[in-house]
């Protein structure tokens, strides 16, 4: 309000209407008038200080706090979400794979059986053949012509037991019969080597990606290395045996004194031309006697002594996907699963070696040969793995797997022989991890 119409308002309010005469009913200016104390207002009444005309900017308008409702609220702002999280796993162990069934097919060796012996036959010396006339000189007599063409005086006879009936008998020694038998086999073989434990170092890179709810995800590379032995000794592919039997052979020869009284008086010894009973001077044909007594047997045995032997060493690339769930703080579990890249390198030998036995004495080495093949292979397969684990802390923790992997088989060749290796298999691995 303007202060002087205020001021206006105030005095006409105060003053009395204008009806008395002036007198007793008239104020005295005293009372009529007020005075500046009491009509004017001091500007101190009047006006009001700029403290009460206007609010202050505390009052006027409202803090930040009191406008804006204070976070901790939680009920009158909306949630910012935040990045996901992710973690790098490095770890490392050991597993223990069952793996390595070998199969190896041993062809024939190249070896070759020699003939050690040869069927003979020497006839009794000094009696030569059993027909025709000749100069036969016996163990207990001889017979030889004279002038006569066919028969002959010229004889002589230990034994009066040699006169038989109508014959003469003469026996001579001194022959020799050999006789062998021979037989010989080949046949392929085999061996077979069952899956072993063997101890397979490996690594593991991984990434997972928190997805909440204990949950978590990502890529997962393994390498490992694996080393696979077998071998065998003594395998048999050929056999051989020869028998020879040796013979002595005693011939005994008859001729034909039909009608003829010989001398009695033994030992009788002729001359050619003499006065005496003349005997043919050939034995009767085809009645000569062979009597072979066996004088000793000779055995040769032969074998083939093959040895093989199978190194493999396999290194195995594993690219898959992992997810792990977290329990607590403490304890999680992981299932994985991926594809298998394996490198497999081998190293195959096979020695072959004749051995040579005779009569049982002691075996010599007649005859070797040697193969040797290095070769390397790539094998595809497919893993399955589950696993679990202890934290340690923050970044450590202890894991143990289960392993399942499917791989082609390793396949190769070295001299007569060929083989199969199955590297499928379980595996147990215990290792430690690192996060970061």
């Amino acid at each position: 309000m303007n202060p002087r119409l205020g001021l206006a308002l105030l005095m006409i309010s105060v003053l009395p209407p204008a009806s008395g005469f002036a007198g007793d009913d008239a104020p005295s200016a005293k009372d009529a008038l007020p005075s500046a104390k009491d009509a004017l207002p001091s500007a101190k009444d009047a006006l009001p200080s700029a403290k009460d005309a206007l609010p202050s900017a505390k009052d006027a308008l409202p803090s930040a706090k009191d406008a804006l409702p204070s976070p901790k609220s939680g009920k009158d702002i909306l949630p910012i979400p935040a990045p996901p999280q992710g973690r790098w796993i490095f770890g490392a162990g050991l597993s223990w794979r069952n793996i390595g069934a070998i199969d190896f097919r041993s062809g024939v060796s190249n070896l070759t059986i020699p003939r050690l012996y040869q069927p003979s036959y020497t006839p009794v010396p000094g009696i030569g053949l059993d027909t025709g006339p000749g100069d036969r000189a016996y163990d207990n007599g001889f017979m030889r012509p004279d002038a006569r063409a066919t028969r002959s005086t010229h004889y002589g006879y230990d034994e009066l037991d040699q006169i038989q009936g109508n014959t003469l008998v003469f026996n001579a020694t001194g022959g020799e019969r050999e006789e062998v038998d021979r037989n010989t086999s080949a046949d392929a073989t085999s061996w077979h080597e069952d899956r072993d434990w063997v101890v397979a170092p490996y690594l593991k890179l991984s990434y997972q990606n928190d997805l909440g709810n204990g949950w978590s995800a990502g890529p997962a590379i393994h390498l490992s290395f694996t080393e696979i032995n077998g071998s065998r000794r003594g395998l048999n592919t050929i056999l051989g045996r020869e028998e020879r039997d040796t013979f002595d052979i005693a011939a005994t020869d008859f001729y034909d004194i039909t009608g003829l009284d010989l001398p009695r008086e033994v030992p009788y010894t002729g001359a050619p031309g003499i006065v005496a009973p003349l005997v043919p001077n050939e034995p009767i044909a085809d009645r000569r006697l062979l009597t072979p007594t066996l004088r000793s047997t000779d055995v040769a045995v032969w074998n083939d002594s093959i040895a093989e032997s199978l190194e493999v060493d396999t290194w195995s690339v594993s690219v898959g996907a992992e997810a792990v769930y977290q329990y607590d703080e403490r304890f999680y579990a992981s299932v994985g699963t991926g594809v298998v890249l394996n490198v497999a390198s081998w190293d195959a030998t096979r020695s072959d070696q004749l051995l040579q036995q005779i009569n049982r004495g002691a075996p010599t080495v007649i005859s070797s040969t040697s193969a040797s093949n290095l070769g390397s292979s790539v094998l595809w397969g497919f893993y399955l793995q589950t696993s679990g684990g202890y934290r340690l802390n923050e970044n450590l923790s202890l894991e143990l797997s289960l392993r399942y992997d499917h791989t082609e088989e390793l396949s190769g060749r070295v001299g007569n022989s060929s083989f199969d290796v199955d590297l499928s298999g379980f595996s147990v691995g215990l290792g430690a991890n690192y996060s970061f």
